[in-house]
């Protein structure tokens, strides 16, 4: 995108920028993202991925209209102008005619190429996102200079479903944004599990996935980053620290795509999609 040439067949570079957000504090946010940017474009990223609700952070309830904005507001002029250089996906609470979305954004060549409204919302335990936020419809793929590309936002990526729907997209790249809470017990923790999700859409789709999750406490409620990306084989080829606020590179071969499919043929087979009678 930017015209530097990478080497040993490497011809994309993404960042996942899991950084912490201040509830409420758009401005804030918007700044420490677009440091972010400039960040990745000094290291010839072609891609940066932020997680779920950066720019508002999570635990909006009462404040969800002061922390909205619309896909059209000012406040991303400067984040089109940079995405001349580098494409940005973003998180953040869409108002749209008076209802809020849990929504994401993807910049590229100046403009806004797509946004994504989250299709699950979830209304358990700690979580009331169905209580403030209207949920989206629809879950696409849209092409870009690198390749086909669908977003989804946490909770979605649970639901088989909406995997189902990727898959069939005969999408390349899976971005996933996220602001999923760190909890444990005896036998699991939650990083295995979304490593485990990650890595088994990888593999049986053949795509890269890129997940993106943010760090930092809301109200108690601790976010546990280790971003993640997986190639369509499978394997983990950057991972993000826990806990801690940071940007992490990582090289990929586009055309490990196609090798990938070779070796796991699947969607061949004429009877991948039929349903069960």
């Amino acid at each position: 995108m930017g015209g530097y040439k990478y080497e040993n067949g490497v011809d994309m570079r993404v960042a996942l920028a899991q950084i912490n957000t201040i509830l409420g504090a758009v401005g804030e946010n918007i700044k420490k993202i677009e440091r972010y940017v400039d960040n990745a474009n000094e290291e010839h990223c072609d891609l940066i991925v932020f997680p779920e609700l950066a720019l508002s952070g999570y635990s909006l309830r009462d404040i969800v209209k002061d922390a909205s904005v619309s896909k059209e507001s000012a406040i991303f002029d400067n984040l089109k102008e940079k995405s001349r250089k580098i494409d940005i996906v973003l998180g953040y609470d869409q108002n749209d005619n008076g209802y809020f979305y849990n929504s994401a954004l993807y910049f590229s060549k100046g403009e806004i190429i797509h946004n994504y409204k989250k299709v699950h919302l979830p209304d358990y335990g700690m979580f009331e996102e169905s209580r403030y936020f209207k949920n989206g419809k629809n879950i696409d793929a849209f092409n870009t200079a690198n390749g086909r590309v669908s977003m989804l936002i946490c909770e979605d990526m649970f639901h088989l479903s909406a995997q189902g729907y990727v898959d069939k997209l005969e999408t390349d790249i899976l971005i996933i944004l996220s602001a999923s809470p760190f909890w444990a017990n005896s036998k699991k923790i939650k990083p295995e599990i979304w490593k485990y999700m990650c890595v088994n859409f990888a593999t049986l789709s053949s795509n890269f996935v890129l997940f993106s999750n943010r760090v930092g406490f809301e109200d108690g409620v601790g976010f546990f980053g280790n971003s993640l990306c997986v190639d369509p084989n499978g394997n983990i080829i950057k991972e993000a620290s826990l806990f801690k606020e940071e940007m992490v590179v990582a090289d990929i071969d586009l055309k490990e795509i196609k090798r990938a499919k070779e070796i796991m043929p699947l969607k061949k087979s004429i009877s991948y999609y039929e349903t069960a009678k």
